[in-house]
């Protein structure tokens, strides 16, 4: 089957593209030789037209039907007319051609273009178009959705596309609205505009006439139609910002969830420490002052918010405190090591407000300030933290005399340890938002290793 000159229309969405057949009944009249075939996709509605990945199915869906025509008929001449959505449909299914394609568009008519302004047609010249007129209408407001609100679209319709013009491509401009190529100035059904601008194009090769019926833009409307060309990335920030926040709000949950997962896993390790406390035969007699000071290290572990809590640990030896790090991580804490007290003032000094704490040993070996030195230097440099040592012997004489020099505490065990951290961290520690929560959970802790599971207690 052969055709001399295959015509194609496309229409837009929310209508049936009753003007398709009355088009082809002009070209009919005056050449009955010509093929017009007209694409329809039913009703289209709003919704379908805004997502993406609907309008990609129907462009591949139109390009296929095209290639097949063009396929079975072999014409000498193509042209397509579209208006609306049907603009998109076309322009998009002959810009994914695959290059073995043997195609090309003689005249494409775009009318109320969806299309962005700054659609890119160079590179379809000459290969799979030989000309486009893109008819506009200054008064087409049922564009403005298009541009403002749809992902990849525009209206070009309105505004015209910005770029080189010339006999192969230009842009006219008539005062009225979306339909006003089907209507008259009175709203009427009317042909007058395919017979007069359309019908040209299609029987004959005569070099396009052009027209302009715009106004000299004011000032303001100057500016409307500078925002309306360059909204692209505004349009993507403000319809993407509800999607980062759904996946900030789960992605938050999931924090959440694990970090509650966590501090129960912590809980329950604490209550084996008060089963094992009791008689031989699990008779209850009464908490020991040891007991108490663990249901209140539990109640202080489980109000402790959900966020990372950093704090830093002072020691020559890490690997003897592993466990106890390992515990306190599951409450959200993240312990910053450093070795020596010059290392640890100078952090503290770069970065005071990160820190809740200070856990530090006593004695170190290669250390100009041990013991109280770091303790010292932090109160000469008005760093005001809790210090807390945790260290090998009790003795009830160091002990007192860390506190008269200002330290929170001097402990020799996990469980005394835990206590006076939890107690330096709450109450006063503020819950954070959930976006600084997913962060601080996709930074994790950068001095320990999170894939440590080491029991709470080390029994």
């Amino acid at each position: 089957m052969t055709a001399r000159h295959l015509v194609i229309t496309v229409h837009g969405i929310r209508t049936f593209g009753d003007w398709q057949g009355r088009f082809e009944r002009l070209i009919k009249t005056r050449s009955p030789d010509i093929s017009v075939y007209h694409f329809k996709f039913g009703y289209f509605s709003v919704i379908a037209f805004a997502i993406p990945f609907t309008r990609g199915l129907l462009v591949r869906r139109f390009g296929r039907e095209l290639n097949s025509l063009v396929r079975r008929f072999q014409p000498k001449r193509v042209d397509i007319v579209a208006h609306s959505f049907g603009t998109h449909l076309a322009s998009w299914a002959l810009r994914r051609l695959s290059p073995n394609e043997k195609l090309q568009v003689h005249t494409l008519v775009l009318a109320g273009s969806v299309l962005r302004s700054d659609f890119y047609w160079a590179d379809l010249f000459p290969e799979r178009l030989v000309r486009v007129v893109n008819d506009c209408g200054t008064r087409d407001w049922a564009l403005f959705p298009s541009q403002f609100l749809v992902p990849f679209t525009g209206m070009a319709g309105r505004t015209g596309f910005v770029g080189m013009t010339g006999p192969e491509f230009c842009n006219r401009y008539s005062a009225f609205g979306h339909s006003g190529y089907f209507k008259d100035a009175k709203g009427q059904t009317s042909d007058e505009y395919m017979l007069r601008n359309w019908l040209p194009l299609i029987l004959r090769t005569d070099p396009v006439d052009p027209f302009d019926h715009r106004k000299a833009p004011t000032p303001w409307g100057g500016l409307l139609i500078w925002l309306t060309n360059n909204f692209e990335p505004i349009k993507l920030i403000l319809l993407l910002t509800p999607i980062l926040g759904a996946l900030i709000y789960v992605g938050a949950l999931y924090v959440e969830a694990n970090a509650a997962k966590e501090r129960i896993l912590g809980a329950i390790e604490l209550a084996e420490i008060k089963k094992h406390s009791l008689g031989p035969r699990g008779a209850y007699h009464g908490l020991q002052p040891s007991q108490r000071a663990l249901l209140e290290t539990m109640q202080r572990a489980l109000n402790i918010p959900l966020q990372k809590t950093y704090a830093l640990w002072v020691d020559d030896h890490p690997n003897n405190n592993r466990r106890e790090r390992a515990a306190l991580k599951r409450f959200g804490f993240c312990f910053i090591r450093r070795a020596k007290t010059a290392d640890a003032l100078s952090l503290l000094k770069a970065e005071q407000n990160k820190y809740s704490l200070v856990v530090s040993d006593f004695s170190r070996r290669n250390d100009d300030k041990p013991g109280y030195g770091l303790l010292d230097e932090m109160k000469k440099n008005d760093i005001r933290l809790p210090y807390i040592f945790y260290v090998g012997r009790r003795d009830e004489a160091e002990v007192t005399r860390a506190k008269e020099l200002g330290a929170q505490a001097r402990v020799t065990q996990p469980i005394p340890l835990y206590e006076e951290i939890f107690k330096a961290v709450n109450p006063k520690t503020e819950r954070v938002g959930r976006l600084k929560l997913v962060f601080q959970e996709l930074l994790g802790c950068p001095d320990e290793s999170s894939s440590a599971r080491l029991s709470l207690f080390g029994i």
